[in-house]
């Protein structure tokens, strides 16, 4: 059971997705209890950041109003969490911090079962570089969500893309409260016959003992990502389950990958472990 879902939380739409899907896995799972958390940037470092480029001294008065400014939207921001939550009668917290946002969000990873974070919006963005330091910092399952819209119900169908790694044996572990939940589950393993087959045997017949049926499939490719989505678009997945980072993440990043491919689909949510 998830009993623990921690979101991180904004003003923008996509934070409002994410918001969107804890709600739902809240309600689905009993009201399991949601952790919204909220970083706070100090206004030096926004100030600093500006797109004029301003650097150097801030007189005390522009400091105070970019202050105010942060209190207010984190003040929006904990209002429409409220809410939310209370129309659907969850369990719910806030938490604000100010300071860096992936540091944060990986100490309230610790001890919650779930982390709801949203996927890039392009491949060299800086989310991708977020969701990383992330996962490398938690080792605990990240679940990214498109920016716009979520399915209906993440987890009626359930897409595995199993490749036999430990990255992936740690998202199947972290993924098993959605998959008993799940109406129909397929474990895809996507390779080619000189690299060796894939053994599923072993991995299904412990989620069997866990009561999930599976349907096992096998597709010999070059393009694991390709099949991956290919196979989510056809069968209705709501839900990717797959490792993060199995071959170098600097690798990945830079030439491409089926983590990288996955994290930027924009189309299925995703949970990744490390």
């Amino acid at each position: 059971m998830l009993r623990d879902i921690q979101v991180q939380l904004d003003n923008t739409e996509a934070g409002q997705t994410r918001l969107e899907a804890a709600l739902q896995l809240s309600t689905k799972f009993d009201g399991a209890h949601i952790l919204g958390v909220h970083a706070l940037r100090t206004p030096e470092a926004i100030l600093h950041g500006s797109p004029h480029g301003i650097t150097g001294y801030f007189p005390e008065e522009i400091i105070e109003q970019q202050r105010n400014n942060i209190k207010e939207q984190a003040a929006a921001v904990q209002k429409n969490f409220k809410e939310k939550a209370e129309a659907v009668q969850v369990s719910y917290e806030w938490r604000e911090h100010e300071g860096r946002e992936v540091d944060i969000v990986a100490f309230h990873a610790r001890f919650t079962d779930l982390t709801i974070i949203s996927q890039v919006k392009g491949k060299f963005a800086d989310e991708l570089e977020f969701a990383g330091s992330l996962l490398m910092e938690s080792s605990l399952p990240i679940l990214a969500v498109p920016n716009r819209k979520i399915p209906k119900d993440i987890t009626k169908n359930i897409l595995i893309a199993w490749d036999g790694s430990a990255e992936a044996s740690r998202a199947v572990r972290g993924a098993l409260p959605l998959l008993k939940a799940a109406k129909k589950v397929i474990l895809l393993s996507v390779g080619l016959p000189e690299e060796g087959n894939i053994s599923q045997d072993d991995i299904s017949t412990h989620l069997k003992r866990h009561g999930i049926q599976l349907e096992n499939r096998v597709v010999e490719s070059a393009f694991p990502e390709d099949v991956i989505l290919k196979t989510g678009k056809e069968e209705e997945i709501g839900l990717i389950v797959a490792g993060a980072w199995g071959h170098s993440r600097i690798r990945e990043m830079i030439f491409g990958g089926v983590t990288k491919s996955l994290f930027s689909n924009q189309e299925f949510p995703v949970l990744l472990s490390h």
